[in-house]
């Protein structure tokens, strides 16, 4: 299972790839990851209450309408002024998930367990998926493309041929979601084989709410690991690029691929199509004219960005009728106080404002970003559940290790700002959404931004931070040694911690200690 070890030691300033062989082979990273996902993915799926994941109930909707064939945003007739969107759903899901859809917003006993098992709620998920159906409205989830619900989907469609029960189908949805999760992100630490980055993808694509969100039904689990291989492929083929080698004619389709796909994953992340801009043409396995000019590769570059801003117009040109309907989501009493066309309209002829408003949500918010993003797994009454501490300082000691005994960049430092500014614009893009869409007009803060949000950077900023950063920690064959088999048990324990965390807060106890 182990490569033979050099045994010389790193010379002073030099990378410790560059003269120590990985203590376990690329392949066995990649299969300790695919297990260890399979494995937590397993477990959430299983230990989640049934639309007790993020807005699982309105993902579940659109997953289904997908499976139906209904891959555009479908206006509902309403008599209001601000339009609907939805779809038909079996009238037995809709029964329950009108009835047990969510955590409960509040408790008599805050000691008590958030999730009580009843007999209403098991006759529910015993109900057929098949027969009747029911139009109901999921505004939010509508405006997604089909691309993300795929395979959700699938366990939808199979569900319904074999005229499976609610809860079985339920379940069938979300463990297709962690096999897609688990296969694409598999496909991008596989990219990163030949460098010690591989073990900070493998730490990325084992974050706990990376695992949380893979195994509830939502557009996250696709979306992210879409995400981390365009990015892995990127990074390969700049910042970590020692050997010079083009790209395989496998690793450049898939690479071109995912970028087309950014925008009908999150229509934000099609700023990330223009990391391709730092990919050199030499990289791209394609013939040169005689005079050595990368024609081909030119063609293939323009054809893909192309492509991707097509597939961004024509989804936002589909679902642009969406953002009215989101002010839905705070309620018939504030539904009127989301206006986009005068929220924009505010945006652009304050631009000093914004600038502070944006100040005030960081400088307020910024903890709750952070707990989000290391561990949020889903809604208790008034807030998040956040997975414990100590795992979140588990996880961010193994990435730690992996990044400074990692690799060093071999890029300018112009390319390294180029990703950092596409970073900080896509951020910023986040940020700018969910104000247009969701936040009242000139509101003070930007509402309905969670630290989840941030999961598919990761990578990218690490991989920005590789030339920018030059403190390295050269170590000996068996240092290395160390530090591989340090990753390989806090990067398991916070995920280990991650499950116990919600199982106590959902299944053993309550959200809140008593008064």
């Amino acid at each position: 299972m182990t490569e033979a070890v050099a045994t010389a030691t790193p010379a002073p300033g030099r990378a410790p790839e560059d003269t120590v062989r990985p203590a376990l082979r690329p392949r066995t990273v990649v299969a300790l990851f695919a297990g260890l996902s399979l494995l937590f993915g397993t477990v959430f799926a299983l230990m989640v209450p049934s639309a007790w994941g993020p807005d699982e109930h309105t993902h579940f909707k659109r997953a289904y309408q997908v499976s139906q064939g209904g891959f555009a945003p479908q206006r509902l007739p309403d008599d209001g002024p601000y339009p609907v969107y939805g779809g038909a759903v079996p009238a037995t899901a809709q029964e329950f998930m009108a009835e047990h859809a969510g955590a409960p917003r509040s408790k008599e006993r805050n000691s008590d367990p958030l999730y009580v098992a009843t007999e209403e709620r098991a006759r529910a998920l015993a109900a057929p998926l098949a027969g009747e159906h029911v139009l109901t409205s999921f505004s939010n989830t509508a405006a997604y493309s089909p691309v993300p619900y795929l395979p959700a989907a699938l366990g939808a469609r199979i569900a319904t041929a074999a005229e499976l029960d609610v809860g079985t189908a339920w379940t069938l949805m979300r463990m297709l979601q962690v096999l897609a999760y688990t296969g694409v992100a598999a496909v991008g630490l596989w990219a990163l084989r030949g460098t010690r980055f591989l073990w900070v993808g493998f730490c990325v694509a084992l974050l706990p709410t990376a695992l949380y969100q893979s195994a509830v039904i939502s557009a996250d689990s696709v979306t992210n690991a879409v995400v981390l291989t365009f990015t892995a492929l990127v990074l390969r083929a700049t910042v970590l690029d020692r050997s010079g080698a083009p790209l395989t004619r496998t690793e450049l389709g898939i690479v071109l691929a995912s970028a087309i796909a950014l925008p009908l994953m999150k229509p934000t992340y099609v700023i990330l199509s223009l990391l391709l801009l730092a990919v050199p043409l030499r990289k791209y396995p394609l013939p040169r004219r005689r005079d050595g000019r990368p024609a081909a590769a030119s063609l293939v570059l323009t054809g893909c960005l192309l492509l991707t801003l097509l597939g961004f117009a024509g989804w936002m040109s589909l679902a642009a009728g969406t953002t009215e309907a989101m002010g839905a989501l705070r309620g018939p009493e504030e539904r009127h106080t989301v206006r986009p066309d005068d929220q924009l309209a505010f945006v652009l002829s304050e631009p000093v404002a914004v600038l502070g408003i944006a100040a005030r949500t960081i400088l307020t918010a910024d903890w709750d970003y952070a707990a989000g993003f290391v561990g949020q797994m889903g809604y208790g009454p008034g807030r998040t559940i956040d997975g414990p501490f100590v795992g979140a300082v588990c996880w961010l000691v193994a990435v730690g290790a992996a990044f400074f005994h990692g690799p060093r960049g071999v890029a300018s430092r112009r390319v390294a700002a180029w990703f950092a500014g596409v970073l900080l614009l896509n951020v910023a893009a986040i940020f700018g959404t969910l104000y247009l869409s969701f936040a009242p007009v000139e509101s003070g803060i930007v509402n309905g931004v969670q630290g989840r949000y941030f999961v598919p950077l990761a990578l990218l900023l690490l991989g920005a931070l590789v030339p920018l950063v030059h403190a390295r920690f050269p170590a000996t064959p068996a240092g290395l040694r160390r530090v591989d088999t340090t990753i390989l048990v806090l990067v398991p324990l916070s995920a280990v911690l991650a499950v116990a965390g919600y199982a106590t807060v959902v299944h053993i106890t309550g959200h809140y200690a008593l008064p």
